[in-house]
């Protein structure tokens, strides 16, 4: 498992438009948290003639490849310097997968960061990517970085969202985004939904006295509840708690692209929340914000 390096935020890199502004991404968060930003770069040989097909040897790195990825790590390094003075930055290159390195960097790390796309990423596919690998099977918390190239050291980054269900896991997403939200300066918009077209359904069927307002309350009870630790921890942050009828997915993604005068600069989810199927590690929920959102998405396990 290695040791924690809780001052360690960690980027991949792969040369990609994506991964630069990932490596963007983390660098004002490492600089937010008074942390080190990690520049990691797997060193992996592609497969000869483009097709998967047996062969008795594995394509090998070379000495050439290894060269190219210091180069690269180098440079991102100089440019993020520049616009980061006094950040202390470090590069890794390892060979092997980018899934596999990168996971074993989310082990140690404060956040592993990734692009939304790039090199090994089908076009239009999520899953199987190194992102939804990353998410589903990473440690500590996992950010598919879309940065605002406005945001500036010091500035609000816009409203942080964090989707809230009861779950062990959105307990953990709660942590994640009060603290974020600390850093940013920004305000916390804490969403919770509960599924009403169930409820529709019956009563189209059925004249039951059933009172959707008392429901309404009951659900926000909840959300205080599971807001009331975080509160007294980070008072500085302004809150503010919305219930929503519907499914969760749909709700944050609506609701987040329409938080008010300002714009979302995060959402952050539980890796599986209260409605997940044992056997996936990934929920749907999660999934569907990591896919869809138009901002950063921070997926963060217990």
């Amino acid at each position: 498992m290695g040791v924690l390096e809780t001052g360690v935020v960690a980027v991949g890199i792969d040369g990609s438009r994506a991964s630069l502004g990932a490596a963007r991404w983390a660098a004002l968060d490492a600089q937010r948290r008074g942390s080190t930003l990690r520049l990691v770069h797997a060193v992996d040989a592609p497969l000869v003639g483009g097709y998967p097909e047996p062969s008795l040897l594995a394509p090998q790195v070379t000495d050439e490849m290894r060269g190219r990825a210091a180069r690269l790590l180098e440079s991102t390094a100089d440019q993020l310097a520049i616009a980061h003075p006094g950040l202390r930055i470090e590069t890794v290159q390892q060979d092997g997968r980018p899934a596999e390195v990168l996971l074993d960097q989310s082990r140690r790390t404060i956040a592993t960061v990734v692009g939304p796309d790039g090199i090994g990423r089908l076009s239009g596919v999520f899953l199987g990517s190194v992102p939804a690998r990353l998410a589903a099977h990473g440690q500590g918390c996992v950010v598919i970085a879309r940065p605002d190239p406005a945001a500036t050291v010091g500035s609000e980054s816009g409203v942080v969202v964090v989707g809230v269900d009861g779950s062990p896991e959105a307990r953990a997403a709660i942590g994640f985004a009060y603290e974020e939200a600390a850093l940013r300066g920004a305000t916390l918009l804490a969403i919770h939904t509960w599924n009403d077209k169930p409820l529709n359904h019956a009563l189209g069927d059925y004249p039951l006295d059933i009172n959707a307002a008392g429901i309404d309350q009951a659900e926000h009870l909840l959300l205080e509840t599971e807001l009331a630790g975080w509160e007294q921890k980070y008072p500085e942050v302004p809150v503010r708690m919305r219930i929503l009828r519907g499914r969760p997915a749909p709700n944050l993604l609506r609701y987040a692209s329409n938080a008010g005068n300002q714009p979302t600069g995060l959402i952050v989810v539980g890796s599986r929340g209260r409605g997940g199927f044992t056997g996936l590690l990934l929920g749907s929920t999660s999934q569907a914000v990591a896919t869809h959102a138009t901002c950063s998405v921070a997926v963060v396990h217990p």
